[in-house]
């Protein structure tokens, strides 16, 4: 767990490429055939002081939530029909899901799976006790979220036990829908669903310690653009909410007959957006397209919540 992970890692099977049957896939950028498919003093005694009204976030008045989600499902499939989709909007303030829809349904990770395997890093399982590693791998954790780098996210995968990372990452943060891959070289091609991913981001948030969440939450908070394999991870949540702070892990892979694109983060410090879209096999640049879409009917919601 200290040494620097900057090699080019050999062959397909290390860098998520590997025979696998019936599908071409290309896991955020790379191409691969697989097998299967985050006081003051007391007041005097005789001094009489009027109680203050106290109004809990639980009850914020909210705006009409009935259609949220079927008009975001509705915005990406009307740029990319066909498309599969996951979602879930959950308000932090309140604790309250504000809109899903098909939540525990399982889809692919693609590169969402790193939180999985950052949170594992710095977990040992063993003895249930939390650490940040050296400041070597605590750099390469930050190019593996901030800049989606998959040899990076090969080379833990290998180091840490592969699927089983999946498996115990699940069961410490307890994920119902979250699977490993069939195939233990593909990671991207772990499942989860929305609910997961929000569960993921609130024991990040909230159960991490914060001096071992906070170099992984600075990560995903300065995701860059492009990532570090030329794509544009900008897609969804960074585009469909302009001026809005973020801290995202997006996902994306090429199936042979379908495109994988997810969005996925604490949006503003208060809002987790998961959104995940199994697609027809479309330009890549159609479907980036859709999510955002979908995304950008979450804008002006958020912006009457705000105002709550």
């Amino acid at each position: 767990m200290g040494r620097r992970i900057r090699w080019t890692l050999a062959g397909t099977g290390l860098a998520v490429a590997a025979l696998t049957a019936g599908l071409l896939v290309a896991v955020d950028g790379h191409r691969v055939t697989p097998v299967a498919e985050t006081g003051t003093a007391d007041p005097p005694q005789d001094t009489a002081i009027s109680p203050t009204p106290v109004t809990s976030t639980s009850e914020v008045p909210y705006p009409d939530l009935s259609s949220v989600a079927a008009d975001l499902a509705d915005a990406v499939t009307a740029a990319s029909p066909g498309t599969s989709v996951g979602f879930v909007l959950y308000d932090r303030e309140s604790g309250k899901e504000l809109a899903s829809l098909d939540a525990d349904r399982p889809l692919y990770t693609a590169s969402v799976v790193k939180l999985l395997i950052a949170i594992d890093e710095v977990h040992d399982d063993a003895t249930g006790t939390w650490a940040l590693p050296d400041a070597d791998a605590v750099e390469d954790l930050t190019d593996m979220l901030a800049g989606s780098n998959d040899a990076i996210a090969s080379a833990f995968w290998e180091r840490n036990g592969g699927t089983t990372i999946v498996t115990r990452t699940a069961a410490l943060i307890g994920l119902t829908h979250t699977t490993a891959p069939s195939d233990p070289t593909q990671w991207g091609m772990a499942k989860t669903s929305a609910s997961d991913v929000l569960a993921t981001y609130e024991f990040l948030e909230d159960v991490v310690p914060d001096e071992v969440a906070s170099p992984l939450l600075t990560a995903l908070g300065n995701a860059r653009d492009p990532a570090d394999d030329g794509w544009d991870q900008y897609f969804g949540i960074p585009d469909g909410l302009p001026g809005r702070s973020w801290q995202i892990k997006q996902g994306w892979m090429i199936l042979r007959n379908a495109l994988v694109l997810n969005t996925t983060g604490v949006v503003g410090g208060r809002y987790v957006v998961a959104l995940l879209t199994q697609q027809p096999l479309i330009s890549s640049a159609k479907g980036r397209a859709a999510v955002t879409a979908g995304i950008k009917m979450l804008a002006p919601l958020l912006t009457q919540l705000d105002a709550t």
